[in-house]
C-alpha cells in the first residue's frame, strides 16, 4: 500500500516537472491581435545631444521584422544602417539594436529612423504602424509639420495603402530622382477610413511632395505599376502646416516599351506598345508587301496594341520599324508560324434594342465590305426598314445600323453568307438571324441636370451603373446648358463630371515627367433612382 502510494507520488512529481519544461504553445485561448509594445529606450526616444553609438528600444515580447529593406528609411539617410540592426529572422528577440558605431552622424541634425510597417511581433505577426525612433544630435529636434489629404483622382475610393513622401528641393534633386531614391521623410495612411495624412519632425526648407500607392513597398517610383500624386510647387517648411495639401492620385501612362509581334491567327500580327505618343508611327519594312496584297494597322483605343492584318502568305518573319516624329526608334520582328485558322464571325452587341440607341453589328476580324443586298432589316409585317450602316473607324470591328425605331415593335435582322466580308476576304459562314423588339417610351425615364455650381467648361457628364464602374450614356458640355439623359432604363445610376481640360473629350491622366496633373473629376454623392414615366430633375 504505502509502496503503490510512493509511486504515484513519484508519478505526479514527474509530470509536473515535465510540465513545467514544456515549451510548447498553451492550446486555446484567444489570438493575439496587438502589435509589440516598445517599454523602454535606450537612450530616450526624442533624445538631443545624442552621442550614443548604439539604440536599444525593449519591447514587451519577441518581435521580427518584415521586409525591412524596403520599409526602413532614414533620414537624412545613414548608409548601410539596416545591416546594423538586430534582431535577425533567425533569431527573434525582445530588443530591438541599432548600431550606429560604424557611422559618422552630422551634427546639429535631427534623425528619424522610421520602421514603416516592419515590425511585427514573433508568434502572429501582428504589425506596429509607422513606428519611428528620432533623435538630435544638436540641441533641438526638428518639428515642423506637413500634411493634407489624399483622394483618387478618378475613382471614389482611395487607396489606404497610400505613402507620402518629402524629397529635399536642392541641386540634387531631379525628374529621375523618384525613381531611383528614397525620399527624406515619408508617412503612410495608417487608417482605411481616413486619407488626411501628416509628416512630422521635419527641419526647415523647400520639399517637393509625393504620394505613391507603392505596388511593391519599395518607396521607389514604378511607371508601370504605381499610382502617383505630386503637388504642383515646392512646399516651403517654414512654420506648421499640418493640414491644407491635396494630393490627387492617378496610374500615369505607362512608359513606352515596344514588344515582340506574335503571329496570333493567319493574316493576323498582334504586338503589345505601352506609352505609345500620337507621333508613334509603326511601318512594315521587310519584306515588302507583295503585288495584289493589302494590310492594315489597328491600334486599340487606348494605343496599348498594334493590330498588324494583312493578305497573302507570308514565310519566315516580318520586320517593322517604330518612327517618332519620322526618326526610328525601334524595331519590331514577328516570326511567322501556322497558328490555327479562325473563322471570320459576326453578332450582335445587344440582343434587346432600347429606344435611342443603335443596332450595333460585331465581328471577330476587321470588316472589309458589306453588300447590303444581303442585308435585310424587316418589321413585324415582313416589310423592309430603311437603314443606313456606317463602319466604326476605329476598330474597323463594329458597325452601327441606324433606322427609324418605332416603340411596342418588333424587328426582325437577317445577315446572309456574303452579306459581310474582312479585310482578309472571308465570308462570314452562316446566316445571322435575330429578332428583337422595342419597349414603349412609358417605359423609360429622364433625367435632366442643373449644372449650377461648375463654371468651367468643356464637361463630359457621365451616368454610370449602380455600382459605378460601367458608363451607361454620355453627355458633352461645351457652353452653358443642361444635359439631358432621356429614355433611360428604370434603375439606380450614379453621376460622375470630368472636367474637360484640354478639351479631347475623355479624361486624362497624371503625367510625372511633363508635370501635368489628372483632369479633376467630381462625383454626385448620392445614387440617382430612374423611374418610369418620369423625369427626375437635379440641381448640382
Amino acid at each position: 500500500m504505502k509502496k503503490s502510494f510512493y509511486i504515484a507520488i513519484a508519478a505526479a512529481i514527474t509530470a509536473l516537472i515535465w510540465s513545467c519544461a514544456s515549451t510548447g504553445t498553451p492550446s486555446g485561448g484567444r489570438t493575439d491581435v496587438n502589435p509589440p509594445v516598445p517599454l523602454s529606450f535606450s537612450p530616450e526616444n526624442y533624445s538631443t545631444g545624442f552621442t550614443a553609438k548604439q539604440i536599444v528600444i525593449t519591447f514587451d515580447e519577441r518581435i521580427k521584422f518584415k521586409d525591412l529593406s524596403k520599409q526602413l528609411v532614414v533620414s537624412p539617410p545613414i548608409e548601410r544602417l539596416a545591416l546594423d540592426i538586430t534582431p535577425t529572422a533567425a533569431f527573434p528577440s525582445k530588443k530591438l539594436v541599432i548600431d550606429l558605431s560604424k557611422h559618422n552622424l552630422l551634427p546639429n541634425t535631427t534623425y528619424t529612423i522610421n520602421f514603416g510597417n516592419a515590425i511585427a511581433d514573433n508568434n502572429e505577426g501582428n504589425e506596429l504602424p509607422n513606428f519611428k525612433y528620432v533623435f538630435s544630435t544638436g540641441d533641438t529636434i526638428d518639428s515642423l509639420s506637413i500634411g493634407g489629404i489624399v483622394a483618387d483622382a478618378f475613382e471614389e475610393k482611395f487607396d489606404p495603402k497610400t505613402t507620402i513622401m518629402l524629397y529635399r528641393a536642392d541641386s540634387t534633386f531631379n525628374d529621375s530622382t523618384i525613381y531611383k531614391e528614397r525620399p527624406m521623410y515619408f508617412t503612410r495612411l495608417t487608417d482605411k477610413r481616413d486619407s488626411t495624412f501628416r509628416i512630422d519632425n521635419i527641419s526647415p526648407g523647400n520639399y517637393h511632395l509625393i504620394a505613391m500607392v507603392d505596388d511593391n513597398s519599395n518607396m521607389l517610383y514604378d511607371q508601370a505599376k504605381d499610382k502617383i500624386a505630386f503637388f504642383p510647387r515646392t512646399v516651403e517648411a517654414k512654420h506648421d502646416q499640418s493640414t491644407g495639401y491635396l494630393l490627387r492620385l492617378a496610374q500615369g501612362r505607362p512608359p513606352y516599351k515596344v514588344y515582340q509581334g506574335v503571329n496570333q491567327q493567319p493574316g493576323l500580327i498582334l504586338t503589345q506598345i505601352t506609352g505609345l505618343e500620337k507621333d508613334h508611327t509603326v511601318e512594315r519594312i521587310y519584306p515588302a508587301l507583295p503585288e495584289g496584297s493589302r494590310d492594315y494597322y489597328i491600334f486599340s483605343a487606348n494605343r496599348d496594341s498594334l493590330s498588324y492584318w494583312y493578305t497573302g502568305e507570308e514565310k519566315d518573319s516580318i520586320l517593322f520599324v517604330v518612327k517618332k516624329d519620322g526618326i526610328p526608334t525601334d524595331t519590331i520582328n514577328a516570326k511567322i508560324r501556322k497558328p490555327a485558322k479562325v473563322d471570320f464571325r459576326i453578332g450582335l452587341k445587344k440582343q434587346s434594342l432600347d429606344l435611342g440607341e443603335t443596332l450595333v453589328v460585331t465581328s471577330n476580324k476587321p470588316i472589309g465590305s458589306v453588300d447590303t443586298s444581303l442585308v435585310q432589316l424587316l418589321d413585324i409585317d415582313s416589310i423592309p426598314v430603311p437603314y443606313s450602316i456606317k463602319l466604326d473607324s476605329s476598330s474597323m470591328s463594329a458597325l452601327d445600323i441606324a433606322f427609324r425605331i418605332k416603340h411596342n415593335s418588333r424587328y426582325f435582322l437577317r445577315i446572309l453568307p456574303g452579306g459581310i466580308k474582312s479585310i482578309l476576304g472571308e465570308d462570314a459562314k452562316d446566316t445571322l438571324s435575330t429578332a428583337f423588339k422595342t419597349k414603349s417610351p412609358d417605359d423609360y425615364g429622364n433625367l435632366r441636370i442643373q449644372p449650377v455650381s461648375f463654371s468651367e467648361l468643356p464637361l463630359i457628364f457621365q451616368l454610370l451603373s449602380s455600382d459605378g464602374k460601367t458608363v451607361r450614356r454620355e453627355v458633352r458640355l461645351d457652353s452653358p446648358g443642361t444635359p439631358v439623359f432621356d429614355l433611360l432604363p428604370p434603375g439606380k445610376y450614379r453621376l460622375r463630371v470630368i472636367f474637360d481640360t484640354n478639351g479631347n473629350g475623355k479624361w486624362d491622366t497624371v503625367d510625372y515627367m511633363k508635370r501635368t496633373q489628372p483632369e479633376k473629376v467630381k462625383y454626385l454623392k448620392d445614387p440617382i433612382e430612374i423611374r418610369a414615366l418620369w423625369s427626375e430633375d437635379i440641381t448640382w
